[in-house]
């Protein structure tokens, strides 16, 4: 084995297309979310308001927000082929989300909602350096509720500063690269 060898296996980059990209993200907004609902519950959502914390709303409101973080790692890291990335992605948490039996009254208008709850958070984010407006914001759409939570506002904003944290250099695992084009079907000539 050669130095060149050992060159090529320092770089754990994963090649995928775009769409690999968007697959890896979407399964990975699922997990978060399931951590989130859980740390939410942890915490006594689920016990103190059962009725909000079951409901396909509130998995909505989780999953937007933490598609939210990831939205930010796609823009800001992936240059040129953020636009398609984020396209695909969206395609794909739809799909999640029909497939986890969300009904279809709740995603209703699906694509208006997550568009104005991005710029509701990014709002959030621009008012200051801190988490904390992000924070409070989110917990009022998944609570359902006008009032914010100090408790649950850190929570979601120390959860978003982590997640960030380790999402920050995402965009360098990969390497995207463009499908091969299928050959054309031979013509039969006779």
């Amino acid at each position: 084995m050669g130095w060149s060898d050992l060159i090529r296996r320092q770089d754990a980059r994963v090649k995928t297309t775009v769409a690999g990209v968007a697959a890896s993200l979407a399964e990975a907004i699922v997990e978060s979310t399931n951590l989130l609902q859980t740390r939410l519950g942890d915490e006594g959502f689920a016990r103190t308001d059962p009725a909000r914390a079951d409901t396909d709303e509130c998995l909505l409101e989780c999953t937007m927000f933490e598609w939210f973080l990831r939205d930010i790692v796609v823009s800001a890291g992936f240059g040129s082929k953020a636009d398609a990335i984020r396209r695909a992605l969206a395609g794909r948490v739809l799909t999640d989300l029909q497939r986890s039996g969300l009904s279809a009254a709740c995603l209703d208008g699906f694509d208006r909602r997550y568009r104005e709850r991005f710029a509701e958070y990014a709002e959030a984010l621009d008012v200051s350096a801190s988490l904390q407006p992000l924070g409070a914001l989110a917990w009022r759409r998944i609570s359902g509720r006008d009032e914010p939570s100090e408790r649950m506002t850190m929570l979601i904003g120390i959860r978003a500063g982590a997640e960030l944290s380790g999402l920050r250099d995402v965009a360098r695992n990969y390497i995207i690269v463009a499908l091969p084009r299928s050959p054309l079907p031979m013509m039969d000539q006779r």
